[in-house]
């Protein structure tokens, strides 16, 4: 009979992708400068009857707006997640501060430095998790995400 531990194999599984994410982060960063820093090279063209043929205008500009999505509904999450839990955790204080720099960022279409704050955002929240197992998870704000004012 095999003593291997369902929870054990779970557990070791959700860290391989934890760490699979991670280097995933960690390859965006670049990608994410490397965007900002390319202009518009050709217009754009598309094949009759088909999808676009490739192009470096529609990839960056695809990007960007995709990119653009993912921050801007980070922002709105960690905003509503700030509003209904700072005042009752003090470890989650100085992430509002975290978070409005970001959304000054994402206002300046500065992705790069958006997204890397949203990082350190989401690096104290953990931090102060690990101070106080009380505070809840990011993905566990129970307030409604369109009434938030930080973003």
């Amino acid at each position: 009979m095999s003593d291997s531990n369902p929870s054990a194999a779970s557990s070791q599984r959700h860290s391989s992708d934890i760490q699979q994410l991670v280097g995933l982060l960690g390859n965006l960063m670049p990608l994410l400068l490397r965007l900002q820093s390319h202009g518009f090279e050709q217009p754009f063209r598309t094949a009759p009857g088909s999808f676009p043929m490739p192009n470096p205008v529609l990839d960056y500009q695809a990007a960007e707006n995709m990119i653009g999505d993912m921050i801007a509904e980070t922002l709105r999450s960690l905003s509503a997640y700030l509003e209904a839990n700072a005042a009752q955790h003090a470890g989650l204080e100085n992430c509002v501060a975290i978070v409005t720099q970001a959304a000054n960022k994402f206002t300046e279409r500065d992705f790069a430095q958006a997204f890397n704050l949203i990082y350190f955002a989401y690096r104290a929240i953990e931090a102060a998790r690990a101070a106080d197992p009380r505070v809840p998870l990011p993905r566990q704000a129970s307030i409604d995400r369109t009434q938030s004012s930080i973003h």
